[in-house]
């Protein structure tokens, strides 16, 4: 039962209006001191939150268990985002050796595509996660351009999510001022309010969002 509109009030309470939200964000937060590993987990447990949001299926937040379920998950996402970033890393790494070679004109060309390509990437990554988190039909991962058409469907409230995303992940930076140990808890709690945005972006009936 997603809210009809996407609001940023409420993508910003998600990840800490309840007691089990607040455990998981600093169970989160403790894990990103496992670096890669921690991060992995982050990953999954976001996958499970959205598809439970998804679902209606309360509580939300069940403290990253069960945790191989979680790692699991974690690994399909750590796959997923490093295969839609790759084409723009592999234009990236033509640019540099263009640039070695002191060809400019590849190295220019080069550039601009991994530009690009990255931008594309990193647009469409959320919307296709969310999808497969809530649908759980893995095909939609193998079909990056299907999941880019989707998101210019719903581009309305898909740029509304955005840039309720890219706000919450400027203001997670303000934890690096808790002697850097905070950005560690509100980097997940950025990344919570991303995963409920997009999921009522995509998701909810609403024709219109604040």
């Amino acid at each position: 039962m997603l809210p009809r509109a996407l609001t940023l009030r409420d993508a910003f309470a998600f990840p800490i209006e309840t007691k089990e939200a607040r455990r998981d964000l600093l169970i989160g937060g403790c894990l990103l001191i496992l670096l890669l590993v921690g991060w992995i987990l982050n990953l999954g447990n976001r996958l499970n939150v959205v598809s439970r949001l998804g679902a209606g299926d309360r509580p939300y937040f069940r403290a990253f268990r069960p945790w191989g379920y979680t790692f699991q998950r974690g690994c399909v996402s750590f796959a997923t985002i490093s295969a839609y970033l790759s084409p723009a890393a592999l234009f990236g790494l033509l640019a540099f050796w263009c640039r070695q070679q002191r060809f400019a004109a590849g190295h220019y060309s080069m550039a601009g595509l991994s530009a690009l390509a990255f931008c594309v990437g990193v647009f469409t990554l959320p919307g296709c996660m969310t999808v497969y988190a809530v649908e759980g039909d893995a095909r939609v991962l193998r079909r990056p351009l299907a999941a880019f058409r989707r998101a210019l469907t719903h581009r309305r409230t898909y740029l509304q999510a955005w840039r309720i995303s890219l706000l919450s992940i400027g203001l997670s930076f303000l934890g690096l001022l808790a002697l850097g140990i905070g950005f560690l808890f509100t980097s997940v709690w950025a990344w919570d309010v991303v995963g409920y945005a997009f999921t009522v972006a995509m998701y909810s009936d609403a024709k219109d969002s604040a």
